[in-house]
């Protein structure tokens, strides 16, 4: 048996405190690694197609640019002080859309002409394949089309537009059928 004089700690007591601060670290340490958690593992085929989606988007902006819209007011020769004006008027009118990149639009540049106007077949595609957001536009776009022999619509737009609109008709019925 050990006998403390006084003035010396506690040493059960001193051990208990440091029991607590330890429990109460571990608690908060719990907590934060639940925090962190997700919810849920997605699979690897989520992750999968995740990635997947991402090159697509990269290739996609890679190869024909994603635009802003003062770069689409310059393409155009729009003249307006708001250099955002003419981008998001064909936006809100149906001829062009725009994918998200952070906050601002970015509008893919195969929606415009050598002029800087808006491809006319975008917006009758836009208006079949309504519905559709801007990334799955865009992806639909520059993806192989099974509808199209595996060609892409992106390249068909100028040469075959009934094909193309032929092929967004299927496609959204496809997908409503799905």
């Amino acid at each position: 048996m050990v006998i403390m004089s006084v003035g010396e700690p506690d040493l059960v007591e001193l051990g208990m405190e440091v029991a607590a601060r330890a429990k109460e670290r571990g608690s908060r340490i719990e907590a934060l690694i639940e925090t962190l958690t997700p919810p849920r593992v997605e699979s690897e085929v989520v992750v999968v197609q995740a990635r997947r989606n991402a090159e697509a988007r990269a290739r996609l902006a890679d190869e024909f640019g994603l635009l802003s819209s003062a770069e689409v007011a310059e393409l155009s020769g729009s003249t307006a002080r708001n250099r955002a004006a003419i981008a998001n008027r064909w936006k809100k009118e149906g001829r062009l859309f725009a994918v998200p990149i952070g906050r601002a639009p970015r509008f893919p540049g195969f929606q415009l002409d050598r002029h800087g106007r808006p491809r006319p077949a975008i917006a009758t595609i836009i208006g079949t394949l309504r519905g559709y957001d801007g990334w799955q536009l865009a992806l639909w776009f520059t993806a192989s089309n099974g509808w199209l022999d595996g060609r892409r619509p992106v390249d068909l737009l100028e040469q075959d537009l009934d094909a193309v609109i032929a092929a967004a008709s299927s496609t959204l019925a496809s997908d409503r059928a799905s």
